[in-house]
């Protein structure tokens, strides 16, 4: 009783406070001491909670947020007095080749990228936003024009228009990918198996908004009526939109919309998502150097893919040594990207916390690219791989891969097998490692008809792929009933394996 009348107490000092000092300066502030259940009643309620572990929470406040959260912190410290000093402060650090993309240069940078690259490179303009800029993607494949049977991939920046790094990681990304084309043979490859999606700042009038006024803004543009603006785009995604770690005050920086998909921004990321099928996706933000995996909406939402989706973020964490975790560990919140894109379009959906602090000394931007942007190719990598075999995966595709990605599959549709609990999900993974099984067979049939064992040697070589050899051999013998020939030591090879 206690805690529900604390609730309620912290969210109505919240919704006042955000109503009347919508326009006051903020500060960054840190409250130690908390319990795990105030932590996360404070992000539950709304509160704009910038990184939080079991027993702190570092929240962006005004004075009177910052009255009603006092009394419940051991200590209290405040990190950053003025927030929007402090972007002034990263302003002025900026030069020439160490500074943070405005709209205007990376708009400037893709238009030059689809030039240089235009033979795997379709530059498109996937919506508006609120104040008219064009939401631009950019699509990298070998056959950009064209919408192949090959697993696709979204990776987004700047939903917040104060996590200006979170522009940075995916132009830093977009760019390996096109200059490793024709020169990495393993990048080569995902250009050519894979499409791929960038949209590198969803929330342009935001960014551009933060950067022009020195403002520590975290919505969109959205004009809400008697001078308060803004949507918190990461709250108004469709799947369980709601008010927990939300707001319905029009003033508060986590204001949810009136409704799932009232804004332009995530309308244009729905369409685009409905359109295009993606398998993967990943969301950066900042900060508090974490993987999340949904759902995040609620504490211990059953989740068929969570083996998936665990191990898939522990590998990405190989690269930049983030802590992966559940969304919904320290807090539940609803509305965000990720959710939707996993809970209804079966994405793989994930959300980088980029850096330390919400924009990054311009000094640092480089290290954080290189820690990040491998992590993004494995994530390319294994939308052809996980995301066909986990049990929620789209097994058409299946159909469609090439020996490589098909081999890998199976490993890796093992090792999901082995960690899933629950009977419904093994009987979907090992219906979609069937489905690539009867692939491999098909592949490795074809090169043997063309008088080639190469393909065999590496079904051999391959791990947990011992199941397609009936296959292969029921493929084989229908070949040869139908009059096909196949050279006599490629069957000998055949029969050997076991």
């Amino acid at each position: 009783m206690m805690r529900r009348g604390w609730f309620i107490a912290s969210f109505a000092a919240f919704f006042t406070a955000s109503m009347v000092c919508a326009a006051t300066p903020k500060s960054l502030v840190r409250f130690d001491g908390l319990s795990r259940k105030s932590v996360a009643e404070i992000g539950m309620a709304g509160y704009d909670v910038a990184k939080a572990g079991p027993t702190f929470a570092e929240v962006v406040v005004n004075a009177q947020e910052l009255k009603a959260l006092t009394r419940k912190a051991a200590s209290v410290k405040t990190l950053i007095p003025d927030l929007d000093a402090y972007i002034s402060s990263i302003l002025k650090k900026q030069k020439k080749g160490v500074e943070y993309y405005t709209y205007d240069r990376m708009v400037s940078t893709m238009r030059g990228w689809a030039e240089k690259y235009s033979s795997i490179t379709r530059l498109e303009s996937i919506g508006k936003t609120c104040e008219g800029r064009d939401i631009w993607a950019m699509k990298v494949s070998d056959n950009p024009a064209l919408d192949e049977k090959e697993p696709a991939v979204l990776v987004m920046g700047a939903h917040h228009a104060r996590e200006w790094i979170s522009v940075e990681v995916p132009m830093a990304a977009l760019q390996k990918y096109l200059e490793s084309y024709g020169k990495d043979e393993a990048l080569t490859r995902l250009v050519n198996e894979r499409e791929v999606w960038f949209v590198p700042m969803v929330n342009a009038d935001g960014v551009t908004f933060s950067q022009n006024k020195s403002k520590y803004w975290r919505k969109n543009r959205r004009d809400n009526g008697n001078n308060v603006f803004g949507v918190d785009l990461n709250r108004n995604y469709g799947y369980k939109w709601g008010n927990v770690g939300a707001s319905d005050s029009p003033s508060s920086d986590t204001y949810h919309g009136k409704g799932p998909f009232s804004e332009p921004e995530s309308q244009a990321i729905k369409a685009l998502y409905e359109r295009e099928h993606f398998q993967a996706a990943v969301s950066f933000h900042s900060y508090s150097e974490l993987i999340l995996y949904p759902f995040g909406y609620g504490y211990n939402i059953p989740c068929p893919d969570e083996p998936t989706l665990k191990k898939l973020a522990a590998e990405m964490a190989v690269f930049n040594k983030y802590t992966p975790e559940n969304s919904a560990d320290l807090y539940p919140a609803m509305g965000d990207t990720d959710d939707w894109g996993y809970g209804d379009q079966k994405a793989l959906a994930f959300t980088f916390e980029l850096a330390k602090t919400f924009i990054p000394s311009p000094a640092e931007i480089a290290g954080i690219n290189n820690a990040n942007v491998p992590a993004v190719m494995h994530l390319i990598d294994k939308a052809g791989t996980y995301a066909i075999t986990t049990p929620t995966g789209n097994e058409e595709l299946a159909a469609y891969l090439d020996l490589n990605d098909s081999l890998q599959a199976i490993a890796d549709g093992n090792e999901i097998l082995s960690a899933s609990t629950r009977e419904s999900a093994k009987l979907a993974v090992s219906d979609k490692l069937l489905q690539v099984g009867k692939r491999v067979a098909e592949l490795v049939a074809n090169d043997m008809l063309n008088g080639s064992g190469t393909a065999l040697e590496k079904l051999s070589a391959a791990r947990g792929a011992g199941y397609v050899m009936p296959l292969l051999r029921a493929r084989i013998n229908f070949e040869i009933g139908h009059g096909a020939k196949i050279d006599g030591d490629l069957l000998r090879r055949l029969e050997a394996v076991r």
